[in-house]
């Protein structure tokens, strides 16, 4: 879907970077090339979805900073990357594990990681980093066991925009580094992430026929699309009510893009981009009304499960994009072996050879993703999903290259040992929240707590 303007003409926070590569001033460029590991920064921009940036389409404007990231030396765009899980809680344990979404089986089969289980945070500290998060919502509170090896885990148990998070994080990442105290940190929010909350000068113009959105958001001066977009089925919406959905939800998007723009920006001047692997990413996508699907945690199509992402190692290597499925579980098992560290215990995502030096031939793997109510397998040709829960399994495929019999038997054997029933499912993802009144209302205020759940 294009982007919904009225008469203005498009616009921007920040306009693309052109980034230099030069160091803001010769202090900075000596302090960003002190000897030593390089720092690590992983940018995580909620809710975004592939086709809703500036890297699947020609430029809309919708993600200049982006953009303008992917087309820095040494960038490498991966235009099939894949999230483990469809809503925050096991994709960003995916993530920082490096294990499939029913190897940990947070969200799934347990509310929280087994005790003792490491993180990509345990890894980096043992190897002298220091290791920070910035992270917001109930999803990634530090009851789920992500947080336990962060020297230090900011976080709102509110989904807040991931600007609350920049300022604390560029503090931080500014402060003089020392060759043997490298940092790791973790940036993330919730922009892009229903009610779509953006300031009206980017939500108004966006909007079909520059008719605004209700300004019901808690913020002044934002827009936000009206209450009740989470739920996955109902009618299909009308036209007209579907371009207000897009509007609204390219609006945040971008608004999300505009922070990304101030940590590429301030790591730029700074010189310490020439010391930082920087990996930008989203945790899954979203449905906006394509065949009555709305929302994400009941998710079965590629809009929910093809996300985002780029990773910069510091090089003068050209940008690239890579057209190969990989997962977000493999990131973790990639940096150990990059930096040649031991990964988390049980990791079982693939090392992505392209991100090597010298660049080694990559293993290939299907991708296997969950949400509350189904599988989603994709190769390299075909996916398909599945609903659990039922026996037996039937194949609803978005894409095959040959007959749908042999395409079934394919992603069947992608889907190996994974259970055709996962009993408890909306038990587990209650079990913190009963546990602690705080959370469990900050889940009903974000659409995540179902009524039928006692």
């Amino acid at each position: 879907m294009g982007m919904h303007r009225g008469a203005s003409q498009p616009i921007r926070l920040l306009a693309h970077l052109g980034l230099s590569l030069t160091c803001a001033s010769t202090c900075a460029c000596a302090s960003a090339r002190s000897p030593g590991p390089p720092d690590v920064l992983i940018v995580a921009l909620d809710t975004i979805r592939w086709d809703h940036t500036d890297l699947a389409a020609p430029p809309s404007g919708i993600t200049p900073n982006l953009s303008a990231f992917a087309n820095l030396p040494g960038s490498v765009t991966f235009s099939q990357a894949y999230t483990d899980a469809a809503w925050s809680q096991p994709a960003y344990v995916s993530l920082l594990t490096g294990q499939r979404a029913l190897t940990h089986g947070v969200g799934f089969l347990r509310s929280a990681l087994i005790d003792g289980q490491a993180t990509v945070a345990t890894m980096f500290q043992a190897h002298g980093y220091e290791t920070r998060a910035f992270a917001s919502g109930p999803h990634l509170a530090p009851i789920s066991g992500i947080a336990s090896d962060f020297d230090a885990y900011i976080h709102s148990i509110d989904q807040r925009t991931i600007g609350i998070q920049v300022g604390p994080a560029l503090e931080w990442l500014q402060q003089p580094r020392t060759a043997d105290q490298p940092r790791f940190g973790f940036i993330h929010g919730y922009d892009a992430h229903a009610p779509y909350g953006a300031p009206a000068a980017l939500s108004d113009p966006l909007q079909p026929g520059g008719v605004p959105l209700q300004n019901n958001c808690m913020v002044p001066g934002f827009r936000c699309h009206p209450p009740g977009v989470m739920a996955n089925t109902g009618p299909a919406l009308a036209p007209e009510e579907q371009a207000q959905l897009v509007g609204a939800y390219q609006a945040s998007v971008l608004y999300a893009d505009h922070h990304l723009g101030r940590i590429l920006h301030t790591l730029e001047t700074t010189g310490a981009l020439e010391h930082t692997i920087v990996i930008v990413l989203s945790d899954h996508g979203e449905m906006l009304g394509e065949s009555g699907g709305l929302g994400h945690d009941d998710g079965y199509a590629d809009h929910v499960f093809h996300v985002p992402l780029v990773v910069r190692f510091p090089s003068d290597a050209a940008p690239r994009t890579v057209d190969r499925v990989v997962s977000l579980s493999d990131i973790t098992p990639t940096l150990a072996r990059r930096l040649d560290m031991v990964p988390p215990s049980r990791a079982d995502g693939v090392v992505i050879g392209e991100l090597l030096s010298p660049a080694e031939p990559s293993q290939t793997q299907p991708h296997r993703g969950a949400s509350l109510c189904c599988y989603y397998v994709r190769d390299n040709n075909d996916a398909g999903w599945v609903q659990h829960g039922t026996e037996p399994l039937t194949w609803n495929l978005l894409s095959s290259t040959s007959d749908a019999r042999t395409t079934e038997r394919r992603l069947q054997t992608a889907l190996g040992d994974w259970p055709s029933v996962l009993e408890k499912v909306d038990e587990v993802n209650h079990e913190m929240g009963h546990r602690d009144p705080a959370l469990k209302r900050a889940l009903q205020d974000a659409g995540y707590w179902r009524q039928a759940t006692p």
